[in-house]
């Protein structure tokens, strides 16, 4: 800092700085408090990625988490009876909420000389006695990192051209307080492992998750889906507990890396500390900061408090965190987004997704409101280079089913639809395959099955299936209705549906088969050509889908 600053400035409750949408298709930048104040008129947070929105929406949620769980919510009654009460105003209790924070308001400053908002103000002395301790050289210098790799590491991504095209020339050496106050909470949760003082152990823990929330019709109803009270063992977790703490609630924590339990505590981990970060400013404006190592999990923690992610069965660990992969539909993963049992016998569910299910079974607070749940998904995706993992691009998906599919007495319907996806995925798999004759009979050499040019293939045609296969398996869902609907007839409406899909696609593919393939050769005194592999092709795909 040179001096000319303030020692405080910016203060994230009263200053705007998060962005909405309002419903009027407006964008506006709010404060924290304007933000709980008027909710219910915007309808969704809209920053500049949707992984710093789900950022800011785990601070919000520690708020709420802070302000309205106390000591006497203690059993699932106790808790669905305060989110009802809550969710029946169609708008947060505000002078609650400020007063929850008056006392925290000097923690909110985004700078400060002894407790900037998320961020260690001792970092280059810490830095530099981690240093001496390990016998490594100190240097009085300081070297900042530039604010364009704070702005989501997409400057030096693959994809920045895309994401960022108008941040040019000086934008990209230069951030308003607003602009970082937000890269600084996604910087927290998403940052990759690169060469830091210490080696990170991995990415950020929000980077770490296969993360997924709910979304309802305005901000309001968003952050209230998402205010989860309860975990999937049907147990109130310890925001009302007095050694449960937000962030703002506990001292600033000094110490470059730190392995920490995962607190039950979901104000706790929500505002989990995965960096150590210092922002520089120069005449009003961040131009660099500070980075170390900051709180870790253990390798083998659970990590099942967490709400907002989806879960694979762990061999050490039962179940771990289900990270989402990139250019793959969400619906193609319907079995872990819902929690159902995979091949191996095991579920778990996203915490989330519990949570509706008891809304839906527990309240006529949603069974009045909402007919349909909107459930989105969102993570960085990270890839190896050199040697660290970097971010290269994010992933945004949603989808949206009747609330009722989620009641417990509908399990069945859930169970069905995971069986025909499965049965799709199977048909899908043998396009891949059809594809990959077709390619045999016309010539290519694959050398064996598993030569990287037929994987190519098969992947290719595949995701041209599951392509085509998007829109209308996302109507076919958005259209069951439990109450109303017969479970046989609509599963074989999709059966049909798919079946159709993927033999247009086999036939086009057969359309322009050249006079080669047509004619195809011998193996094995056995004729081989792209007749008969669609002919081969049909046999499967109707045993399969029937």
């Amino acid at each position: 800092m040179d001096g000319k600053e303030p020692e405080m400035e910016f203060n994230l409750l009263d200053e705007p700085w998060i962005i909405v949408k309002t419903k009027a298709n407006e964008t506006k930048t709010w404060s924290i408090l304007e933000l709980f104040e008027h909710a219910h008129e915007a309808q969704e947070l809209a920053g500049e990625l949707p992984t710093q929105d789900i950022a800011i929406m785990r601070l919000l949620l520690a708020i709420m988490h802070g302000t309205f769980v106390t000591e006497n919510i203690e059993t699932v009654d106790d808790a669905i009876e305060l989110w009802t009460d809550l969710w029946e105003e169609k708008q947060f209790r505000f002078d609650e909420i400020k007063a929850y924070l008056e006392p925290y308001h000097d923690r909110f400053w985004l700078f400060h000389p002894t407790q900037p908002f998320y961020q260690s103000a001792h970092i280059k002395q810490n830095m530099d006695g981690y240093k001496a301790a390990k016998g490594k050289k100190i240097s009085s210098d300081i070297k900042w990192k530039t604010v364009a790799r704070l702005v989501g590491d997409l400057f030096q991504s693959d994809n920045a051209p895309r994401l960022f095209p108008t941040r040019t020339g000086d934008a990209q050496n230069r951030l308003t307080y607003a602009e970082a106050a937000r890269w600084l909470l996604h910087l927290n949760g998403f940052d990759d492992d690169s060469a830091k003082m210490p080696t990170p152990k991995g990415v950020g823990y929000l980077g770490q998750l296969g993360l997924l929330y709910a979304k309802g019709r305005n901000l309001f109803e968003t952050l209230m889906l998402n205010f989860v009270l309860v975990d999937d063992r049907d147990e109130v977790f310890d925001d009302g507990e007095g050694d449960s703490k937000a962030y703002w609630e506990k001292p600033v924590c000094e110490v470059i890396e730190r392995e920490i339990p995962q607190p039950r505590a979901q104000k706790d981990l929500l505002t989990m500390q995965s960096r150590r970060i210092f922002l520089h400013r120069e005449h009003g404006m961040v131009t660099g900061y500070l980075l170390t190592m900051g709180d870790y999990f253990a390798k083998d923690a659970s990590l099942l408090n967490e709400m907002m992610t989806v879960w694979k069965a762990d061999d050490a660990r039962e179940f771990s965190p289900k990270r989402h992969r990139l250019e793959y539909q969400v619906w193609r993963d319907f079995a872990s987004l819902l929690g159902m049992k995979q091949n191996d016998g095991k579920n778990k569910q996203p915490g989330i997704v519990h949570w509706l299910q008891i809304l839906e079974d527990s309240t006529d607070a949603i069974k009045m409101n909402i007919n349909l749940f909107h459930i989105c998904v969102t993570g960085a995706f990270y890839n190896l280079k050199g040697a660290g993992w970097q971010i290269v691009d994010y992933i945004q998906d949603d989808l949206t089913i009747n609330a009722s599919l989620l009641a417990k007495m509908n399990e069945m319907w859930i169970q069905e639809i995971v069986g025909i996806l499965d049965k799709t995925k199977d048909a899908v798999r043998n396009l891949g395959d059809f594809a990959a004759d077709i390619a045999e009979v016309s010539g290519n050499s694959f050398q064996g099955g598993l030569s990287t040019k037929r994987k190519e293939i098969v992947k290719f045609a595949q995701e041209e299936g599951y392509h085509h296969l998007d829109q209308a398996f996302r109507i076919w869902l958005l259209g069951i209705n439990p109450d109303n609907d017969e479970l046989e007839m609509r599963t074989a409406e999709w059966l049909l549906m798919a079946k159709k899909t993927l033999l247009q696609l086999a036939q086009e593919q057969l359309n322009q088969c050249s006079d080669t393939a047509l004619v195809g050769y011998v193996k094995g005194g056995v004729e081989q050509n792209a007749i008969k592999a669609f002919q081969k092709f049909q046999y499967r795909i109707k045993n399969i889908l029937g």
